[in-house]
């Protein structure tokens, strides 16, 4: 899951993962209210990495896991197209 480029980021000598939730309500594409789907729950797994530029820690996390409901599974679609976001 390690992307090139990055190394795992450390605290105190430990590497950490992370189970997070989040409750989005009332939610909007481009401004524009999301009927009916707009409210959700989602839960993810991640860990965090690091990578040096240019003399400058820039740290980050990786997401290896979005869990949210079987009914909401276009909305995480779009938004992760939307964000750019990349597994």
């Amino acid at each position: 899951f390690l992307p090139y480029g990055v190394e795992i980021d450390t605290f105190k000598g430990e590497a950490y993962i992370s189970l997070v939730g989040f409750g989005f309500n009332k939610s909007k594409i481009f401004g524009i209210p999301i009927p009916v789907f707009g409210s959700f729950e989602e839960v993810n797994l991640r860990f965090y990495v690091k990578r040096n530029v240019d003399g400058r820690i820039k740290r980050g996390a990786v997401f290896i896991s979005d869990i949210i409901p079987k009914s909401h599974t276009i909305e995480a679609f779009m938004a992760n197209w939307l964000q750019s976001e990349y597994r």
